[in-house]
Formats: C-alpha cells, structure tokens, sequence
C-alpha cells in the first residue's frame, strides 16, 4: 500500500454483467477511504443473444454509462486508472467492437479478466473489509453471468468461476418473469450440476461464510428487513422462507417485499435460486455480507502495482519456478532489450512503460515451451501464456505477451494476430533481435557499439563494428536471414557497420 504522506486518488470501474460500478478512492493509515461511487443498472447480460452477441440496445445503454463514468474519472491519472470487464464481456462475440467505441470515452484501457483472476480480486476487496486473522473464508460473488466462490485466509488458496449468474438464470430459468415453485427446483438443480465438480475440494475448508455481490446484500436486506433470520446473517432457513414469499407473486414485476428495490426485482430469482444451492451443497448454516467486492480489489491491487507490489511479477516468477526457465539466458536477453528499448520507445505503438514489462515478462517466459518439446517451443509457450490462469493479468495483457513469444523466433505469425490489439512489430522485432545476439547461450557482454535504431515505425536498424560481425559469422548470418524474415511483418531491418 502507499505511504501514508501520499494523498494519492485511485479509481476502479466494474463493468460487470447486470451493473457497472465506479469506486474512487484514497487511501489514509492504510485504510480505504471513498470518495465517490457510481452504479448504474445496465443489464448488459440480458443484452446477450442466443448466438452470445450483444444487442445494440445493450451496447447503447453501456456507452451512455460510461459517458457518465468518464465524467467522474475526470482529474485521476490514468495510471491509476484500472477498468475490468467480467463475465459478459468474456463471453461476447461482438465484446472487441464494444470495447472499441468504449475506450473512445474512457481515459484509460478496459481489461477483460478471467474469471479465475475475477474471483482474487473479489477475495482481495473482501479480505480487506475484514480484521486480519487466520481465519480460512468461504467468500462467494454471485454476479450477472458468473459466480464466484474462493476459500483463503490472508490470502486466496482455491478459486473458482462457475458459470452462473442472477441475470443469465433469471433469464433462462424464470422466462418473461414468471414464478413458480417448478422455476426454482429447475434452476436451483442447474446451479447444483454447475458446482457439483467442486464440492469435494471446498467443503469443510473454510470456518465462516462471506457474500459479496449486490445479489447476496439485496438477500440479506431482504431476510432482515422481514425476519426471515433470527440473527444479522443470512441462513438456510431465511432463504426458504424468502422463496416462499416470491411464490406468493406470479412474477418478478409483482414482487412487493420489504428490502427489495424495482431494479433487483427481475434478478433476484435467478441470484436466489444459485444462493440456496451454494447453501445445501457445502452445508452452509450462515453467511455474512461484505460491502466490499471486486472494486475494492482492483484498488488494493492497483496501489500495489504503483507501490512495488506488483502481483504480475510475482506470476512471472512462479512461472519461471514452474518451467524451470534458464533464468541466465533469460537475464541476457532482458538486459540487451532493454539496453535497446530508449532508442525506439517513441516509434513504438505500445507505451513506452508497457513495452518495458512485456520485454521483461517476454525475456523471463520466451522459453517455457521447452518443458513441452523443443521443437516449436516458442508455439507451446504462447499456447500456455495464452491459456495459463495467471493472476494480476487481464486477457489482452496475456496475449500481447504471449505474442511476443510466439513471435521471437522462426517466421513471423501475420495470420495469427488476435483481433483484441494491434500488433507492434518494431517491439517484436526489437525482442528478435535480442534473441538473436544470444542464440549462442554464452554470458558475453554485447559490445555497447552494438546499437538498434528505429527509422520510422517501419524499419530499424542494427549497428554494430564492422570487426564484431566478422568475428561472428554465425551471428552476422542470423542477422541476414531475419532481415528476411521480418520483412514478412513489414518491418525492414538494416544492417549496417558503425563508423
């Protein structure tokens, strides 16, 4: 966390799949302080068609949310900026054209998470609402598509994204809005075979039960508010009676209970249905409600990576643990790159402060795939990176970097861009050349006359001593064939004697 003496702002924006939500804050003595928050119900999972496209009426009350959003994020830095798509933009078919008009709006970069990297954030926001203990917790996030359950003490030991939300469930098990005690053994059933293949690894491991989502507060307001609960928590039984209570109503529009608000009423089955399967299956007798969640999460974790707690760095280095990475060779490729990366930085598409951690991340992980096979190593290792749950990483963070492994090596891969970002190929080749210079695996220095330059975003050029390429033929021939090869990403590579 930063230092007490630095009043810096921090904002997360939650663009979750039946809400967006926007936190500002601050942090003093280590504590979060809110400064402002924003919710706007966007329903953007009901906006999904059965071929998973989002509608443009859904889209259209996105962007008019963000508009307002963007507004509000006005005098915050952009670093200290982080927005997080979920569940619904994880699945959209159409999500890279949303995110497109979207960032035209917003001051900084959307990054859709997995749902694995979804449920750490949640546990993190969760575990700072609480005092610090060794206490193991059961904390579950039922959002709009998906649902989350993670058990941890200090920190998150197993994670889970389970496809299940109050909206998508709503949808599908409570059609037009209709109650129906046959409504609710059907979707309470389908929540069950959805948490079935987990139930072993979770039972009997945690010693209290936290909910975190609007759905599970909404549901505690509500058993309260009618004393449904004997106690300030939300119980099996409190949740039967609340059934009970909806299928006094015909439908979802008809629901008038104490607690319950117009704009949760046509979710609120589907939330209810998954809670009370969650309840039976891993014997849950109670369970208290946090006000923090995924925004508070992303805050914590925003201020680490500012403040030299990084938890991509501690991914990286597990990995590299987990492959058995060369680290000596890795080392000299990172420290030629980056020697490299001034000369270049403003021709390049990506920022210059990304840039620096894909080169490093890329440097680290280049060789991974050798765990696998030899050869088409630089395949198997995009492959992982690409697949990999890899905590601190949004998706577009793991594919531009796992871009830059696929592509360190052999011939380019121009058929193989993803559609979620621009291929940088003057970083690529930057990182070829890199590699390049020590294929040979030995720990010689790169004599400093040995220099890249970019001409344009182009072309770049490779200078070294006219001495130092004739000592090393086997090098000067690489050189010369990868001034082939790159040409194909349209990259032009001169070679030329330093003076």
């Amino acid at each position: 966390m930063p230092s007490d003496d630095i009043p810096e702002v921090y904002a997360a924006l939650d663009l979750g799949s039946n809400s967006f939500h926007l936190l500002i804050a601050r942090f003093e003595q280590h504590k979060l302080i809110v400064i402002d928050t924003q919710k706007d119900m966007v329903r953007f999972a009901a906006g999904l068609d059965a071929n998973n496209t989002l509608s443009d009426e859904a889209i259209n009350r996105a962007l008019d949310s963000l508009s307002k959003m963007a507004e509000r994020l006005q005098g915050v830095p952009a670093d200290h900026i982080r927005i997080v798509g979920t569940n619904t933009l994880r699945t959209a078919s159409n999500a890279n054209s949303f995110i497109e008009q979207a960032e035209r709006i917003l001051p900084a970069p959307i990054n859709i998470i997995s749902g694995t990297e979804e449920a750490r954030l949640i546990y993190l926001g969760v575990a700072n609402d609480f005092s610090p203990g060794g206490s193991r917790r059961l904390v579950v996030d039922i959002g709009g598509g998906s649902t989350e359950v993670v058990i941890g003490a200090q920190k998150p030991k197993l994670m889970e994204s389970l496809d299940m939300g109050c909206v998508s469930f709503s949808r599908r098990y409570f059609p037009d809005g209709k109650l129906s005690e046959s409504c609710f053994r059907k979707a309470r059933n389908a929540a069950a075979r959805e948490l079935s293949p987990y139930i072993e690894a979770f039972r009997g491991q945690w010693d209290e039960a936290v909910g975190a989502s609007g759905s599970i507060r909404t549901i505690g307001r509500i058993v309260r508010d009618n004393g449904f609960s004997e106690s300030s928590a939300i119980t099996a039984k409190s949740l039967l009676k609340l059934r009970d209570a909806l299928l006094n109503f015909k439908r979802c529009d008809e629901v008038d209970i104490k607690g319950l608000s117009s704009e949760r009423q046509s979710v609120l089955p589907g939330g209810l249905a998954i809670l009370l399967a969650l309840f039976d299956e891993l014997d849950i007798d109670q369970m208290q409600t946090s006000e923090y969640a995924i925004r508070e999460g992303i805050i914590h974790d925003l201020a680490g990576r500012l403040h030299h707690h990084d938890t991509r760095e501690s991914t990286i280095n597990h990995m590299v643990g987990q492959y058995h990475v060369d680290t000596a060779q890795a080392q000299r490729v990172c420290k030629l790159a980056l020697r490299w990366l001034p000369e270049i930085k403003t021709d390049l598409k990506t920022d210059p402060h990304e840039a620096e951690y894909l080169l490093r991340w890329a440097s680290a992980l280049h060789e991974i795939g050798l765990a696998i096979a030899h050869g088409g190593y630089h395949k198997h290792g995009a492959y992982i990176l690409n697949n990999a749950d890899m905590p601190g990483f949004s998706r577009q963070e793991q594919a531009r970097l796992a871009f830059l492994v696929l592509n360190h090596r052999r011939k380019p891969k121009t058929s193989e861009v993803p559609a979620s970002f621009r291929p940088d190929w003057l970083l690529v080749a930057l990182f070829r050349l890199a590699c390049i210079l020590h294929r040979r695996r030995q720990s010689r220095s790169i004599p400093a006359e040995v220099q890249v330059f970019a001409a344009g975003k182009k072309a770049i050029t490779l200078s070294a001593p006219q001495r130092w390429l004739d000592e090393n033929p086997l090098t000067r021939a690489d050189l010369e064939e990868e001034q082939e090869l790159i040409a194909l990403a349209g990259v032009q590579l001169n070679v030329a004697p330093a003076n």
